[in-house]
């Protein structure tokens, strides 16, 4: 383990220490919050209104890609590809990608790309970015 790494390791390790032996010195217990703890959306799970994307998703592009509508397809993707959440770094071009294969009439080839996409970013965005507007 490098110095810095070491350093790094027992700093954390004396202000755990620290956090439960004040806890313990005060006659109690250290409730240590979880680092993981998980954000309420208030949209986007069962018996709640619609997220956003996840709305849009539901009514826009299920909407196009059912219907085989290739120009339908190639606009839903084209609205896709002009929001990019932050941090996800390949949104547009999967997105272009399925839009270029949509505009020739590959509608299997543009589904795939959207499959690309959730494949990619769907857990991440419904975990940190749900109910961001769309």
């Amino acid at each position: 383990m490098s110095m810095s790494k070491k350093l790094m390791s027992a700093l954390l390790m004396s202000v755990g220490i620290g956090f439960a032996g004040a806890a313990w010195a005060a006659g109690g217990t250290a409730d240590v919050p979880s680092v993981a703890e998980k954000k309420d959306f208030g949209c986007g799970a069962k018996g709640q209104k619609a997220c956003p994307m996840q709305g849009w998703m539901k009514t826009v592009m299920q909407s196009a890609t059912s219907s085989g509508d290739a120009a339908k397809i190639a606009t839903a993707l084209e609205y896709v590809a002009s929001k990019p959440p932050p941090g996800m770094a390949k949104w547009v071009a999967i997105s272009k990608e399925g839009v270029e294969k949509a505009k020739k009439g590959d509608v299997d080839g543009a589904k795939a790309s959207c499959k690309a996409c959730h494949d990619l970013y769907k857990a991440e965005y419904k975990e940190k970015l749900r109910d961001a507007p769309f």
